[in-house]
């Protein structure tokens, strides 16, 4: 398979091959340039007088490529043609700009025409995940112009519309409605020597005026950007969340609010765990992240039971989706609640914003202490818990794979509340942190004191109900049933970073995350090798993710165990450099000295938020 590469920026996304053009490929379904969560183009291709280009070399930054394409020919073949194309995608569009050179010693004729393909298709019908949609009764309509064609997709009350475009008069356009893909043609001359720019853009158009009116004039098109590639481990970071930032859902189109989008290719939305972590975790090197993202999560707080979207009063989103199939319900994470730590983490991040944001969502966060006590389970079992969703996730913390959270018998648990033991330690910080704010900035000492007192009584049950002498550290988690589910999981790294352990567990956890059978070398593996369900190339069951290597080394640190932390960030940063400066969404748990870079996870997401700010969280304590 060839590897696509990625541009993203401002919510879009392009997978394409290194020339900018798209292929479907059968192993590779996210190919594309999405917009909006839908396919706006599904095939793209350049051609210069009637032929394919090949590359002769090429720059990319990770909203912007530019390459040196060659008109295809024998190999002995000159050509006094040379184009560079410049792609950059940016909020709903993709901006191309071909500079075309004439070497010849006459003037010339070129025609440059664009092949594209819109199919309009969902993410979630592209994903390998088992799912089938029936999307027969959806239509798609094609309308050319002389500056391009527009294409409209509609299905019952889901509408969306895309604009291919030049910045000038097209000399041909050619379509077909059987497969809604055209041929946009530009003819220019070029003066010997010298070279001649044209443009395209593909766009969101307004569905609901394809065919009734003249397309909107061309605006004045920007000038084309320059290629800078970061040559560092933290530049690459900042780059790589640069271009994650999009519009916030939920918040009024002008509030001028970008939160992090958690990843790509099926994660470019607002995750509430995920961006949470990204935000706390990259706090002291991008601090702006964190406020447009409690914001936005505070405006789709639910207020409401709605057993569909496990949504309860108080509790914060797990997700929120604009894509056709979450739009018409057929699945349901347009709104969807299904986890069961978003909430108290925004306690936690809310605790570390600014006093006039504390005061601006005290409401949302008494609402959601208010959940944890009540539909979130403090109250009536003493400990956060989440019931599976058949319909949505099984498991509802950070490893939501059906079989994340196993017996050491390798036993699935999938029924009744079930208790995580790091959201246990999510809450109590939550408690704590919230407590602070009443006191100190709300002015309700009461509040704080009661908030105090859960608190404490929290931690002490707890370390009663989780720890277990037969493998000497927290379990993974309590079943539906209260039993426990006692295997050595990275999720105890956790603990240490929201703090609830006392000083000596958190040296026993800390010595145990860095014994062989977890640590490999790179980062820890989410499940000890020898467990029963241990598999280091699987999801959650032996793998190494980023961000949770990165919370269990700060953790680490926050408690002195200053050494042991480097260990792990240097482990981390290693692995870093390996992958060119981006880590992945997660790479295997293959150990260290059988290979020298990590194996990949072939379906991780990457550029993934919180991958990006492990990154900088780690690189803080080298």
């Amino acid at each position: 398979m060839t590897e696509a590469t990625v541009l993203v920026g401002g919510g879009a996304m392009l997978r394409s091959d290194e020339d900018g053009g798209v292929r479907q490929l059968p192993d590779d379904p996210a190919r594309g340039l999405f917009l909006r969560d839908c396919r706006a183009l599904s095939a793209r291709a350049l051609l210069v007088d009637g032929r394919p280009l090949d590359v002769a070399a090429s720059t990319i930054s990770r909203s912007v490529r530019s390459v040196v394409l060659l008109p295809r020919g024998a190999r002995n073949e000159s050509s006094d043609v040379l184009v560079v194309l410049t792609q950059r995608v940016g909020a709903d569009c993709l901006d191309e700009w071909v500079t075309v050179r004439n070497a010849a010693h006459e003037d010339r004729e070129v025609e440059v025409a664009l092949e594209v393909a819109v199919d309009a298709a969902d993410p979630f019908a592209l994903r390998s995940d088992k799912r089938t949609f029936d999307r027969s009764d959806a239509v798609r309509t094609i309308i050319p112009d002389d500056r391009g064609v527009t294409v409209a997709h509609r299905r019952r009350a889901y509408a969306i519309a895309f604009r291919t475009e030049s910045d000038g008069p097209l000399a041909e356009v050619t379509v077909s409605e059987q497969d809604t893909s055209a041929r946009l043609v530009r003819r220019v001359t070029v003066a010997a020597g010298q070279e001649a720019r044209i443009a395209f853009r593909t766009r969101v158009a307004d569905a609901d005026t394809v065919g009734s009116a003249s397309p909107a004039p061309v605006p004045a098109w920007p000038a084309r950007p320059d290629v800078v590639e970061p040559h560092d481990l933290w530049s690459r970071a900042q780059d790589d969340l640069q271009a994650l930032r999009m519009p916030a859902p939920g918040l009024p189109a002008d509030s001028g609010d970008h939160v992090v989008g958690a990843g790509v290719p099926w994660f470019l939305t607002l995750f509430g765990r995920d961006s949470l972590l990204t935000a706390l975790l990259a706090a002291d090197d991008a601090p702006d992240l964190l406020v447009p993202v409690l914001r936005a999560l505070a405006a789709e707080q639910a207020t409401s039971f709605d057993a569909a979207r496990v949504a309860e009063p108080g509790k914060l989103p797990h997700e929120l989706r604009i894509d056709e199939l979450a739009v018409l319900d057929e699945v349901p994470y347009r709104h969807y609640h299904g986890s069961v730590d978003v909430t108290p983490l925004f306690l936690i991040g809310l605790g570390q914003a600014p006093d006039d944001v504390a005061r601006e969502l005290e409401p949302a966060a008494r609402a959601a202490v208010e959940w944890m006590r009540s539909a979130g389970g403090l109250g009536e079992h003493g400990f956060l818990r989440y019931t599976p969703d058949p319909a949505g996730l099984i498991h509802q913390g950070w490893k939501d794979s059906e079989d994340a959270v196993a017996h050491a018998d390798g036993r699935v648990v999938d029924s009744g509340a079930i208790a995580l033991c790091e959201v246990q330690g999510y809450a109590w910080r939550a408690l704590v942190d919230t407590a602070a704010l009443a006191r100190e900035v709300w002015g309700d000492p009461d509040y704080a004191a009661t908030l105090e007192g859960e608190a404490a009584a929290l931690r002490t049950r707890f370390r009663d109900a989780f720890w277990s002498d037969r493998i000497d550290v927290p379990v993974l988690a309590l079943d539906g049933d209260g039993a426990r589910v006692e295997v050595v999981s990275s999720n105890i790294g956790h603990l240490l970073w929201s703090g609830i352990l006392w000083p000596h567990d958190a040296r026993v956890v800390t010595d145990r995350l860095l014994a062989d059978d977890v640590f490999s070398g790179w980062g820890l593996r989410t499940l000890a090798a020898g467990s029963a369900r241990y598999a280091p190339l699987s999801y959650h069951n032996g793998s190494v993710w980023p961000h949770d290597t990165a919370l269990a080394a700060v953790g680490m640190a926050s408690y002195g165990h200053d050494a042991a932390a480097r260990v792990l960030a240097e482990g981390l940063l290693a692995a870093a450099e390996a992958c060119g400066g981006t880590l992945p969404e997660l790479f295997g748990g293959i150990e260290r000295s059988a290979f020298p870079v990590p194996v990949a996870y072939r379906q991780a997401a990457r550029p993934q938020a919180w991958a990006v700010a492990a990154v900088l969280a780690v690189l803080r304590l080298v």
